[in-house]
């Protein structure tokens, strides 16, 4: 295997945790046993068994006494937003809502750093809420929320709102109509206190998600960072094929 600072054994349990959650093994067959994979990933069988360790502990495997070693089933919550407009998005966010938990951790107002300022299209300084969530989804930590409202908006929402709904459900209740939404995907390295609360190791790929929220008159009501696990949570779009000067071109459903 390819030299890499990672301990050996924790680099076959994120190769075999991949191939878990790619259904690389099938649930009612057994795995190969410890010396069949030492010898496909070219390591130890105690490398192996260390890193099946791994695995049990996270859920990923069952070790069936007699029968061997099989795929457990997955607990990945899917996020499909079926359309791109804002009353797509707000269905979205309520079956979230149904179907995880969310842990308030910090609610504060202070003065707007320059990138949240630009983001909300505030002067720098204004005073902003910020409020950091995680949510959960059967018990298990897959998502890291950071937001920011302008303070006006911040000082009519109430800490418990913020630990049973989410924000954009709030903001109906407040009466604030959303009527659109600008938001990009990419990824990051979990840093140490993300990674403790969403239960990684340090540095693990993240899915990172920013979304600035506008009402019904162009101005920014909400900025968004979500941090997910990637092997817990995925995001899915539904796209349409649209006949662009005789290319197809994919967008959204619903756009």
């Amino acid at each position: 295997m390819s030299e890499s600072p990672l301990p050996l054994y924790h680099k076959v349990y994120l190769l075999l945790k991949q191939r878990l959650q790619a259904g690389g093994f099938a649930e009612d067959t057994a795995m190969p046993g410890e010396n069949a994979l030492a010898a496909e990933y070219g390591v130890s069988r105690l490398t192996i068994r260390r890193s099946l360790d791994l695995l049990e502990s996270d859920g990923l495997i069952q070790r069936r006494q007699g029968r061997g070693t099989y795929a457990a089933g997955q607990a990945q919550l899917s996020a499909p937003q079926n359309g791109s407009d804002i009353d797509s998005l707000m269905a979205h966010l309520a079956r979230m809502g149904m179907h995880t938990q969310v842990r308030l951790l910090e609610l504060d107002t202070a003065p707007a750093p320059p990138l949240v300022a630009a983001r909300l299209e505030v002067a720098a300084g204004a005073p902003v809420q910020r409020a950091v969530r995680v949510r959960s989804h059967e018990g298990q930590p897959f998502s890291h929320l950071t937001t920011f409202v302008p303070g006006d908006i911040g000082r009519r929402i109430h800490r418990k709102d913020l630990g049973s709904k989410p924000l954009l459900a709030i903001f109906r209740d407040l009466g604030l109509r959303v009527a659109r939404a600008e938001q990009s995907i990419s990824a990051v390295l979990a840093e140490p206190g993300v990674a403790e609360l969403l239960d990684v190791p340090v540095g693990s790929a993240l899915l990172s998600l920013h979304r600035v929220v506008r009402d019904d008159s162009d101005r920014p009501v909400e900025w968004l960072h979500a941090l997910y696990r990637p092997d817990r949570y995925e995001y899915r779009m539904n796209m349409q094929a649209h006949d662009t000067s005789g290319q197809p071109t994919w967008l959204p459903a619903g756009g």
